[in-house]
């Protein structure tokens, strides 16, 4: 009985052989066999990629170059099969086995297999599924062939002996899905081997020209002829000129097609000074994109839909040239393209007086459907402008502020006012502190009404965690209501319709909400009373209204099916990022709303979904150096769960939380300054001096406070807790004859109704200095503790008045 192979585990090298050679008896026809199933190669495809099936292991060598031969007769003879499906076959996977194989088998094969796959480029008998297929294969061969450093000659002429048939083939072909293929290939070649369109270069730009403003090209296809002809220029010698001639080309089209679709909405002229704009100095404007076809000649093509969607594709062609790198220095027209830009933003579908003879209502109605399509390539356009020159557009940046800030007053559409945000964030990311002065008010206005808190507590997030309450309540109102305006309310808010204002989608708000973070991070540190504390009330109040109570999960959108779990998230990640901001972003007080933060965060994080509960960690760690600052001295520093063991709530110190700002400067005049006692010296000093049951009570409550007051200042800094009451001392000592000290301060729970004086006695070099504490009106006092027991924010500490204050040579009252 013949004895199995047995291996070791499913990565032992002997496996890969047998596996290739199954794979080519079971999935791979032969020239007898039929083709059984084409979805079979998708199987065959990962096989080969997993297992690393072509590789030609050395410690195999026999075995594993035997099977890979037999892989390659196949595919050969397969390609050159009658049979469309099988030849399909041969050269899908002659593609998979250029990326799969060995370099030495690849080095010695890839010659034979370009010219297998040429021939059926060139070949007007085959198919078209074989043309298709043969321009991926050829594009996949191309790719590994640029890997290799000694062959750059023989590729880029391997690459040239492409182009001229493919382009006849586009010629001759009308079908996209060919059409696809071939710009796919031309922009693979453009790419690695720029110098094989050296002899065709004039050629290959009329084609794809003529492409663009073909009538039967789809949208997608156009997108993808407008980015093969942004990267165009590199294979035209690669310089700056080349890049130039190009961009002039593009705008110059797209002022002639501009001048076809806003006539009767603009005056003449306007058409003409921009083309003269564009001419060189001296010199006449070249010809459009494509030569005279470039023009709109044929009066078929002279739809408003047709022009609207050439004119997009030659916008986004001229963005990917300004985002895209080049080797040289390029000298950018940023006049021209804002200019083309103010152009056609002006253009909001109203007709002039003296124009509105001259334009039927059709006309209008069939422009104003487009428009906005233009406008949005119109802001994609500026916004590749300030991407490709960042700082360098200060020339022009008050025309682009202008220009920004006009378009937002009159902008109502959601995609655009997006559009308008993001181009905002790249202002204020590329040109900084300068920009953000001149757009702040701009983006706070805007984005307040964007981020209405009755659009987000009523149509966009669910306004309970019980959805079933909202619609019953609704219903009772509606019986006792006759008017029928009401009742169309109540319904529209049972359905989460939004009904009177127009709600905002979740998409802009969260736009709005990281501009204002953008905003934020970069002119945080201005003086901006003006709008600061607008911003930081209203993102407090975005995001406690996106979480509190309806953290995403899988029920909160159980009654908006129109909504989804996913929407909330991000709207939620948005909403907290931007209230972090708000909390780290640096001002001249500490923030106002760290309670509230506090709280929010804490409960999203054991609460929320995964990723808003991994923001809220992230958070919590951010918010750690505004809880506690390195510069402060922590030690001897109370808790707060000692001084309010009754209250919890983060939200009972939030008016309360002293000023920890300037840190550094705070605690090099501390401890410069002043000679704080230790607390034991200072309750030794406190028990010598105060009768027992005094003395007594000071132990228990041990809550001392440091106090520092600057000498020369009108402000004082505290450190401490809420019930501090402090007291400037002068001592006299001749190295500091003003030098403030620390101070006791009350605990919480005396009695109100005891008034009291409290005597401090610290002896320094023989010299003993009183320090006594000021009296506390009874008033004061049960206030006070009111005030801590129901958390209310309105009452403040009481200070200190200089009359409160006894003197050193007054009696002191046991």
């Amino acid at each position: 009985m013949a004895s199995f192979e047995r291996f070791d585990d499913m990565c032992d090298i002997r496996l890969k052989p047998k596996i290739l050679r199954n794979l080519l008896s079971d999935y791979v026809p032969n020239e007898k066999q039929p083709l059984v199933d084409f979805q079979s190669l998708s199987k065959v495809v990962s096989t080969i990629s997993t297992h690393k099936l072509l590789s030609e292991d050395q410690k195999l060598h026999a075995k594993s170059k035997s099977a890979v031969d037999e892989w390659v007769e196949r595919l050969l003879a397969l390609v050159s099969s009658d049979m469309p499906d099988k030849s399909w076959v041969g050269i899908v996977l002659i593609g998979v086995t250029c990326q799969e194989c060995s370099s030495d088998r690849f080095f010695s094969s890839y010659s034979v297999w370009f010219n297998s796959l040429l021939s059926h480029v060139k070949n007007p008998e085959s198919s078209r599924i074989v043309r298709v297929a043969s321009c991926t294969s050829i594009s996949d061969l191309l790719t590994r062939l640029s890997r290799f450093s000694n062959t750059k000659k023989d590729a880029v002429s391997h690459a040239a002996k492409v182009i001229l048939p493919i382009i006849k083939l586009m010629e001759e072909d009308s079908s996209e899905a060919l059409w696809e293929g071939i710009v796919n290939l031309l922009s693979t070649i453009v790419i690695l081997f720029p110098a094989a369109f050296h002899s065709s270069y004039d050629t290959v730009e009329e084609a794809i020209a003529s492409k663009i403003f073909s009538a039967k090209t789809s949208c997608s296809l156009l997108k993808k002829l407008a980015h093969f002809l942004a990267l165009l220029p590199k294979a035209n010698k690669g310089d700056t000129a080349s890049w130039c001639l190009m961009m002039q080309k593009l705008l110059i089209s797209i002022n002639v097609h501009l001048d076809n679709f806003f006539q009767g909405l603009e005056e003449e002229t306007t058409g003409k000074k921009a083309i003269q704009r564009l001419a060189p100095p001296g010199r006449d404007a070249p010809l459009p994109l494509g030569g005279q076809n470039g023009s709109l000649d044929d009066a078929a093509w002279n739809s408003e839909q047709l022009i609207v969607s050439r004119v997009s594709a030659l916008m986004y062609c001229c963005s990917v040239m300004l985002t895209s790198s080049y080797k040289c220095k390029l000298n950018i027209p940023v006049a021209s393209l804002i200019s083309l830009v103010e152009r056609m933003l002006a253009v909001n579908g109203s007709l002039p007086k003296a124009m509105s003879p001259f334009m039927t209502g059709i006309q209008q109605e069939l422009v104003c459907a487009e428009l906005p399509t233009l406008h949005s390539s119109a802001l994609e356009l500026l916004r590749a402008t300030i991407k490709s020159i960042r700082s360098q557009l200060l020339p022009y940046a008050a025309s682009v502020v202008r220009l920004v800030s006009s378009y937002f007053k009159k902008c109502l559409l959601p995609e655009l006012r997006i559009k308008l945000y993001t181009i905002t964030k790249t202002l204020l990311k590329s040109m900084g502190l300068g920009m953000a002065m001149q757009l702040a008010n701009e983006v706070v206005s805007n984005a307040s009404v964007d981020l209405d808190t009755k659009t987000v507590e009523g149509s966009d997030v669910v306004s309970s965690t019980n959805p079933r309450a909202v619609v019953k309540a609704g219903g009772k109102k509606r019986k006792h209501l006759t008017n029928t305006g009401v009742e169309a309310e109540n319904a529209a808010f049972e359905v989460g319709i939004p009904h009177n204002h127009s709600s905002s989608p979740i998409s802009l708000k969260i736009a709005a909400l990281e501009a204002l973070e953008t905003l934020l991070t970069t002119g945080g540190a201005l003086r901006s009373d003006s709008w600061r504390d607008r911003v930081d009330k209203l993102l407090m109040m975005t995001a406690r209204n996106a979480c509190e109570g309806r953290w995403a999960n899988a029920e909160t959108y159980h009654y908006q099916p129109n909504k989804s779990a996913a929407d909330l998230v991000e709207f939620q990640v948005a909403a907290l990022r931007a209230f972090l901001a708000s909390l780290v972003s640096p001002s001249r007080a500490r923030p106002a709303y760290l309670a509230e933060g506090l709280e929010l965060f804490q409960t999203g994080k054991s609460e929320g979904e995964m990723k808003v509960a991994g923001f809220c960690a992230h958070a919590l760690m951010s918010l750690e150096v505004v809880i506690h600052p390195r510069a402060l001295p922590l030690e001897g520093l109370p808790s707060v769960s000692d001084q309010f063991p009754e209250s919890n709530s983060l939200a009972s110190l939030k008016h309360n939380t002293p000023n920890l700002n300037n840190g550094d400067n705070l605690f090099k005049e501390w401890t410069a300054n002043v000679d704080v006692p230790s607390n034991n010296e200072i309750l030794r000093n406190v028990e010598s001096t105060l009768a027992l049951q005094e003395a007594k009570r000071l132990k228990r409550g041990n809550d001392l406070a440091i106090v520092d007051s600057l000498s020369g200042q009108d402000h004082t800094n505290i450190v401490g807790s809420e019930n501090v009451q402090q007291a400037d001392v002068n001592k006299k000592v001749p190295e500091s004859p003003k030098e403030p000290l620390g101070h006791v301060s009350e605990r919480d729970d005396m009695v109100p109704e005891e008034v009291y004086r409290q005597v401090v006695c610290e002896t320094q070099e023989g010299e003993g200095l009183a320090v006594k504490d000021s009296i506390m009106e009874e008033a004061v006092v049960v206030k006070k503790r009111e005030s801590l027991d129901d958390e209310s924010d309105d009452d403040s500490i009481p200070s200190l008045k200089a009359d409160d204050y006894l003197s050193s040579d007054s009696d002191i009252e046991s």
